[in-house]
């Protein structure tokens, strides 16, 4: 087993506060740290702290050193490689509007990018890598995040209610989709009436961006002691705004359902679902990939017409994802139809016996790791590695967690979900 450093991250969206208060570490930061990375990944491997006694200096440096130079004890005879990555992520503004491409899409963008020559870390690139990156985020504090298309009904009543005249025309042609609406034998589709609002908001020019988030904005200051979905639609507005000023990424949060989770709920978001995390901490565990394809909330590349090309413009309904606790509610599972990854908690208290690799990460709380041959405390923030040839392993969560951290379970247990399911 190997204790493992999280990768920090800084970007524009992060926190001082969130990520140093969970690993106890002095805050405000210098920068603005927004995400811990616990894996291989290459754009940011986990640093080794620690490993079998008798290691030394013979310890690799980083996961992915020690998962190529063993590949068999660490992950076994199925996997080539780690298909996950976890990570711990604190926002105090908005991420980019994203979604991430399919597996096949991801194959097709990352070969047809490196024959054009265009060189790894270019900020033109869409494809880092060739893989897809389904994603779950459990929230660690009460957490703010955009998560796939409203119903299209929802959302023609919403604009209706705001009634901006410079949205007029793309509500119509939502509504043109809608059952018992003139002209229904020709009617397009809810998803690519979707796709084409979408990408006309995207191509528009700064200055007729401008004109239309302004006309939004004197709508949607007097709105925000609204209930309901008015209210927190035009709460939304005046948000994004102030941290994105007059960005397209403002109208087609219009578009999106507005989802606030509570301490350990979760949103599950598949391959091509648009999404923006606002506020807050959580976990979030994926696909082993940093491809990003984004759609507005960002100075960043973006490509429009790969946006739609790789989008999923299907209405989500629900974009939570199921808990299912045992009886004493001492652990807990996150289900997904995914197969990189299983994600599991434990409450103070409470152990689990892993039987195959994983990260176990510390959030909020310590735990202790145990093997036939080692013993690792595991502080808040930290990880342990857990390689296939470490056999059955004990995970103990103790403590009570930091003031970080609202949610009352502090180990999170991360392990592939079928390995036999992976390509």
């Amino acid at each position: 087993m190997y204790l493992l450093k999280g990768n920090i991250h800084s970007f524009e969206w992060g926190s001082t506060e969130l990520l140093a208060g969970v690993m106890g570490r002095p805050s405000p930061t210098p920068e603005r740290e927004a995400e811990a990375w616990f894996g291989a990944h290459p754009g940011g491997p986990s640093e080794i702290l620690a490993g079998p006694a008798g290691a030394g200096s013979g310890l690799p440096h980083d996961l992915a050193e020690a998962i190529s130079q063993d590949p068999a004890g660490q992950l076994g005879p199925d996997l080539a490689e780690l298909p996950f990555l976890v990570k711990l992520l604190a926002a105090d503004k908005a991420l980019s509007i994203q979604a991430h491409p399919s597996k096949a899409q991801a194959e097709a963008g990352f070969a047809a990018e490196n024959a054009a020559g265009l060189p790894a870390g270019d900020p033109t690139r869409n494809y880092q890598d060739k893989n897809h990156k389904p994603e779950l985020l459990v929230a660690l504090t009460e957490f703010h995040a955009l998560a796939g298309f409203r119903p299209v009904a929802q959302t023609v009543e919403l604009l209706r209610e705001l009634d901006v005249p410079e949205l007029a025309p793309q509500c119509e042609a939502l509504a043109a989709t809608l059952p018992g609406t003139e002209g229904s034998a020709a009617r397009v589709t809810e998803s690519a009436a979707l796709r084409e609002v979408l990408g006309e908001w995207l191509s528009l020019s700064p200055a007729d961006a401008e004109k239309r988030v302004a006309a939004l904005l004197q709508r949607c200051e007097p709105l925000c002691g609204e209930p309901g979905v008015l209210g927190e639609a035009a709460r939304t507005v005046v948000e994004l705004q102030r941290d994105y000023p007059s960005d397209p990424g403002i109208l087609v949060a219009l578009l999106l359902n507005r989802v606030s989770l509570r301490p350990g709920e979760a949103v599950f978001l598949a391959a091509g679902q648009l999404h923006a995390y606002l506020k807050g901490m959580g976990v979030e565990v994926m696909a082993n990939s940093n491809n990003v394809l984004r759609g507005g909330l960002t100075a960043k590349h973006m490509d429009v017409a790969e946006l739609l090309n790789i989008l999923d413009a299907s209405p989500l309904a629900e974009p939570r994802c199921e808990v299912f606790a045992d009886g004493d509610q001492a652990t807990a599972e996150y289900r997904t139809p995914v197969a990189d990854f299983r994600v599991r908690t434990l409450r103070p208290g409470a152990s689990m016996v892993v039987e195959e690799p994983a990260v176990v990460l510390a959030a909020g709380g310590e735990l202790t790791v145990t093997s036939a041959t080692q013993e690792l405390p595991v502080a808040s923030g930290s990880a342990v590695w857990v390689g296939a040839a470490d056999g059955r392993v004990s995970v103990t969560a103790r403590g009570e967690g930091t003031r970080e951290s609202e949610f009352d379970a502090t180990a999170f247990i991360v392990t592939v979900g079928d390995a036999a399911a992976l390509d």
